[in-house]
């Protein structure tokens, strides 16, 4: 598996907020910085079904690969996303399964590369993600 840094960007309201996102598995940086860097999306999660309302962007240096381990992770979501995901959209090879608490824990919804709706059980509940 690749090791790479990730970005999440939030675009609630026409602003962005930027938060650090863990690849799966840590290791230590050689880079000195992220300048210069440029940004692939792995993801969009929308806030209502059927790809509608607010977004939250996943993206990072690489997509996902087409091995079954997990690329990308996210062990809680940015606070004003927390419980909020309804549908979404993967990008760069990457599929998506959420998870109902933090740490991936709880029920799980996925892991595919779009989905029009979470289904009753999982709308508004995501608290993490992984990406495959």
């Amino acid at each position: 598996m690749r090791l790479r840094s990730m970005m999440a960007a939030t675009a609630l309201a026409g602003a962005a907020a930027f938060g650090a996102v863990a690849p799966a598995e840590a290791a230590p940086s050689t880079a000195s910085g992220n300048v210069g860097v440029q940004y692939v999306v792995n993801a969009v999660f929308y806030e209502h079904r059927n790809y509608g309302g607010s977004t939250l962007t996943s993206a990072g240096d690489y997509g996902c690969d087409t091995n079954s381990d997990v690329d990308w992770q996210r062990s809680s979501m940015p606070s004003a996303w927390n419980d909020e995901v309804s549908s979404w959209h993967g990008f760069s090879n990457c599929q998506a399964r959420i998870y109902e608490f933090t740490n991936f824990a709880g029920a799980s919804y996925g892991a595919y590369t779009n989905s029009n709706y979470v289904g009753d059980a999982m709308n508004d509940e995501a608290s993490s993600y992984k990406h495959y």
